[in-house]
């Protein structure tokens, strides 16, 4: 497409030199590309680099490590995109990062609301620490390339105590439409109705004897989709199985120690069928991630990520194959939480 500029010249001069005029026209024109018209700039990549500037002006240590944590629905290729837009302004600042040694965080993270995604950066200082915050509304972010982004995860707190827990699930609900979770803890596994507002403990089945060593205590609750009125429980060396409607014991009896890595889960009409949900699981002294591949072949790249406030200790049933109940421990805090992790459509 061509976009001209067009000056009137007098026809008498254009009469007599033609060329020079075509010439002079021609000289006005500038080639557009398809699209290039509604092009605009990123946004949101601007909106990091003010980040950067802000946070660079504030007072800070001479060396820090760098915690970045994205809870928006953006790709991983341009969370990393803009990761390294951050690290290079900051750079070019002469402030240094560090890697693979003890070094103050400077904590970032990328939050969506209804009308802009919030960039906020807290900046450790001698005593204290201080916040940069830049606001880009969501008419400036640009859309995402990636053809292959058909899903995004969205997490919901449901649960969170004090008190260590090992796994959580969440059946479907019952005939009255009434919500139920079960959360599995060193001493028991109990059943819960009602919701986040106002869970009630329905009852607890005391897990047999012999008791894990509490450093060392681990679990897993597996629930099947024919029978949802059972639970399994997965130990170390052990297996046993539950009635979620009666008052019986739990029966256990000594099996193989095989506690699935992750999740399958699959959203129809949103892209791949089916997907692979497992978590990042550096060790547990560590902030966390929620990885998504598709199950079909072992890409390098997520389809999506979301980080979390600490180590993922399982991840269990929801009620739909596209929803997963993740149990972590907030770092931050020192509680165990459980979340509701689900896919959603980018579109």
């Amino acid at each position: 497409m061509l976009l001209c500029r067009f000056t009137p010249v007098n026809p008498y001069v254009a009469s007599r030199f033609p060329l020079l005029a075509v010439a002079s026209a021609a000289l006005s024109c500038v080639l557009i590309r398809p699209g290039q018209l509604s092009a605009q700039p990123d946004g949101l990549e601007e909106g990091v680099e003010r980040l950067a500037r802000r946070a660079a002006a504030l007072p800070h240590e001479r060396r820090l490590s760098l915690v970045w944590a994205v809870h928006a629905p953006l790709s991983p290729q341009r969370t990393e995109l803009l990761r390294t837009a951050f690290l290079a302004q900051l750079e070019a600042l002469q402030v240094r990062f560090v890697q693979g040694e003890a070094a103050p965080a400077l904590r970032v993270s990328i939050e969506q609301t209804p009308a802009a995604l919030v960039l906020v950066a807290s900046v450790p200082g001698e005593g204290a620490s201080t916040v940069a915050i830049e606001e880009v509304p969501r008419a400036e972010v640009g859309g995402e390339d990636e053809s292959g982004q058909e899903v995004r995860l969205e997490k919901e707190l449901i649960w969170q105590q004090a008190g260590r827990l090992l796994s959580a699930a969440a059946p479907r609900n019952s005939a009255d439409g009434e919500k139920r979770l079960l959360l599995l803890s060193e001493e028991a596994l109990l059943v819960y109705r009602g919701g986040p507002g106002g869970w009630k403990l329905e009852k607890a089945k005391p897990l047999p004897g012999p008791k894990q060593p509490p450093r060392s205590a681990r679990g897993l609750l597996v629930l099947a989709e024919e029978q949802p009125e059972q639970a399994v429980v997965l130990l170390p060396g052990r297996r046993c199985e539950a009635n979620l409607v009666d008052e019986s014991a739990m029966v256990c009896g000594p099996a193989a120690a095989d506690f699935p890595a992750g999740r399958l889960m699959a959203l129809p009409g949103c892209g791949r069928q089916t997907w692979w949900l497992k978590s990042d699981a550096k060790d547990w002294t560590s902030e966390d991630r929620l990885l998504l591949r598709a199950a079909a072949g072992k890409e390098a790249v997520p389809a999506a990520q979301m980080d979390v406030a600490g180590p993922v200790l399982s991840i269990g049933s929801a009620g739909s194959p596209a929803a997963a109940a993740v149990t972590l421990r907030n770092l931050a805090t020192g509680n165990y939480e459980v979340y509701r992790v689900a896919l959603a459509c980018t579109n």
